[in-house]
């Protein structure tokens, strides 16, 4: 039984391929930050639409980049991304070939590049192409049957016109993974037609393990940033707040000790002055 409002156009019958293409690229300077050679891709296909995803494997325990990187884009891109090949980029020049999902004639190139399963940090994929008017678990089910994810997150915001505009993610882990998810985008598969917009670039050290929110990813309308009186405050800074204002107590307090001892001190030099007077003034009388 399928749910009302994810089911697709046409029968089920007429299964479509992926609507993302990836593309294999070889040619560029391995001796490079991985961080660099996927800016450096990134420019040098922008022109032919929308890059999904780029992929750079590496050896996670020597840090060697492999000779070949897979930039995905969409069905209607894939020519043109295509075309670029024996095209120079910072003086290498790339050999570029269509490289489909089902195919794996790179698996003895990729085989020293594969990663230590504990080393799989969580890796976030936006998907859209649901129906927005059904409710956020029902949608978070579905998203996590489909792309057997390790989670998923989805969420309802309102934008400054009032209309509401409902957001989701999944979680995955690996790219292995990630390369399923993106096989499995766009396809109607069981009146299912998810799509994979994007994949959140991990950061240059990535944590091994545990879950990153995806409200990290939240981006403010320039509206809301220069409203005076709207105040955003994520949990990172909230507990930075936190922090800063216990430390403000503590200094407060310490400065406050310190300025009753120094009293201490003052009316202790005080006594002790006038016992010392006191005295003199005695000896003053006795000689006479």
């Amino acid at each position: 039984m399928q749910m009302q409002g994810l089911e697709s156009k046409g029968s089920d019958a007429e299964i479509r391929k992926s609507s993302i293409r990836r593309i294999s690229v070889e040619g560029y300077d391995t001796s490079l930050r991985m961080e660099d050679v996927d800016d450096a891709l990134r420019e040098h296909f922008a022109s032919c639409g929308k890059i999904i995803h780029v992929s750079i494997p590496r050896n996670y325990e020597e840090t060697i980049l492999c000779r070949y990187a897979f930039v995905y884009v969409n069905e209607e891109d894939e020519e043109k991304a295509l075309r670029l090949d024996g095209s120079d980029m910072g003086g290498q020049i790339l050999q570029i070939k269509s490289y489909p999902f089902h195919e794996n004639h790179l698996e003895n190139d990729l085989a020293p590049m594969k990663e230590v399963k504990v080393y799989w940090p969580q890796q976030t994929l936006k998907v859209t192409g649901y129906d927005t008017s059904l409710p956020v678990e029902d949608i978070e089910i579905e998203l996590e049957k489909y792309f057997s994810s390790h989670g998923s997150f989805v969420y309802q915001d309102e934008t400054a016109s009032g209309a509401i505009k409902t957001k989701a993610y999944i979680y995955v882990r690996g790219q292995d993974a990630v390369d399923k998810a993106l096989e499995l985008s766009g396809r109607s598969v069981e009146g299912l037609n998810f799509v994979v917009t994007k994949v959140y670039a991990l950061p240059e050290n990535p944590p091994t393990s545990g879950f990153i929110h995806p409200s990290n990813l939240i981006r403010f309308t320039r509206e809301q940033i220069e409203d005076p009186n709207l105040c955003f405050i994520t949990e990172g800074q909230q507990k930075k707040s936190d922090t800063s204002e216990g430390n403000q107590k503590k200094k407060k307090k310490k400065k406050n000790k310190k300025s009753k001892t120094r009293e201490g001190i003052q009316k202790k030099k005080k006594k002790k002055s006038e016992t010392r007077e006191g005295k003199q003034k005695k000896g003053v009388e006795i000689s006479l």
